[in-house]
C-alpha cells in the first residue's frame, strides 16, 4: 500500500509525509487476502481494526491523532483497490484485443486472466 509506509531506519510510520507513529523494534504485521471489492463502510471498519492492532502492538506507539492514522489507512486501502481496478482494466483490454486468438486456441479464459493479472501486478511491484 503506497500511502502508508514504514521506514524502519527512522523507526517512523508515515502517511503522506506526516510522522504518525514510532516503534522500538521493527514490527511485522501479517494480513490475509481481502475480498476484492469492499464497501466504504467495510473499509472504515477494517481501518479501525488495523488501528486497534497497531495500538495493541507493544513495539508501536502512535505519536499523532488516531483520526489521522485511520484516514491514512483508509487512503491506503482505497489506493490499493484503485490500482487493482487499473490492473483489472488492463487485463480486460488485453483479453479483448486477443479474443480471437484465445478462442482459436481454446484457452481457459479465467486462468488466462489470472495469469495476466499476476504478471501485470509483478511488473508494477503490486502485491495481490
Amino acid at each position: 500500500m503506497k500511502m502508508l509506509s514504514m521506514n524502519l531506519a527512522s523507526k517512523t510510520v508515515a502517511a503522506k509525509g506526516i510522522g504518525i507513529a514510532e516503534f522500538s523494534e521493527p514490527a511485522c504485521l501479517t494480513h490475509s487476502e481481502a475480498v476484492l471489492r469492499l464497501s466504504k463502510h467495510k473499509i472504515e471498519y477494517l481501518s479501525d481494526r488495523i488501528l486497534k492492532m497497531i495500538q495493541e502492538h507493544s513495539q508501536i506507539h502512535i505519536i499523532s491523532n488516531t483520526d489521522l492514522v485511520t484516514r491514512a489507512i483508509d487512503d491506503a486501502i482505497f489506493e490499493n483497490l484503485r490500482e487493482e481496478d487499473e490492473i483489472d482494466a488492463e487485463v480486460e483490454t488485453l483479453v479483448e484485443q486477443n479474443s480471437n486468438e484465445i478462442r482459436a486456441m481454446e484457452m481457459d479464459i479465467g486462468a488466462l486472466r489470472n495469469k495476466i493479472k499476476r504478471e501485470i501486478a509483478r511488473k508494477r511491484r503490486f502485491t495481490l
